[in-house]
């Protein structure tokens, strides 16, 4: 099967979740962690089934599924259906996306609880990440923001910090360009990643990142640190 159910209780906080990832994803981030979804796929009606099945088989021990990949929205039809199913278990969806793709969040958004956004980078410096990327990457990024916000879906934006690739100020530049309810700046990790080359970055200090998170000046309520040494860690919550 193409799309493989997985159990998180991390994924969707504070829930147990089925996590769905499909593959397919319109960027080539070199620090990607998941390069086995990078090619797109097409589904056959019976693996849609299995997932459907599998949904079934585990409503009673889960409270939500969250929709990931790859980029989903590149199969919009696909998440709707998982996406109607879940909702007539009674169970919450988070959708994970790189905000490229506006019209595909304003088919789903009506139907979503949270949405998990990877910015990758400063929205109009994506080549620093990837060598394929759209040219309009933060128009469309913004517009999907907008639309979320719009709509009251808790929206979660998260960066991946590769100290090769970016830097403290790049943090900066990011964090006061976007509007969401929760960011999170994650450490690199260089166990598996699509650019074999940055298998030999050191993984960055929790301190340093720590030290970014500290400096920036925002009005986002919710800021976190996620490391593999600390796991998530909460720096800032407005009451």
């Amino acid at each position: 099967m193409n799309i493989q159910p997985t159990y998180s209780s991390l994924d969707y906080p504070g829930k147990m979740a089925l996590v769905l990832f499909i593959p397919g994803c319109d960027l080539r981030c070199r620090y990607c962690h998941n390069p086995q979804l990078l090619k797109n796929e097409k589904f056959t009606p019976w693996e849609l089934e299995e997932v459907l099945d599998a949904i079934d088989e585990n409503v009673d021990f889960i409270d939500a599924i969250v929709i990931s990949g790859g980029e989903p929205l590149l199969h919009v039809d696909v998440v709707k259906k998982f996406i109607k199913k879940a909702k007539k278990e009674n169970l919450l969806v988070k959708l994970d996306t790189n905000g490229l793709h506006p019209d595909g969040v304003k088919k789903v958004i009506k139907s979503l609880d949270y949405v998990a956004m990877d910015v990758k980078a400063p929205l109009d410096e994506y080549y620093k990440i990837s060598d394929v990327y759209p040219k309009n990457a933060k128009e469309l990024i913004k517009e999907s923001i907008n639309v979320i916000r719009q709509n009251n879906v808790f929206l979660e934006c998260r960066t991946t910090f590769v100290p090769t690739l970016l830097t403290k100020n790049d943090i900066i530049n990011l964090v006061s360009d976007i509007d969401c309810d929760m960011y999170t700046l994650q450490q690199f990790r260089n166990r598996l990643t699509f650019d074999s080359s940055l298998s030999t970055v050191t993984e960055p200090n929790p301190e340093d990142l720590l030290d970014i998170l500290r400096s920036l000046d925002t009005e986002i309520p919710e800021i976190h640190l996620k490391s593999n040494q600390f796991g998530n860690q909460t720096i800032k919550k407005l009451e």
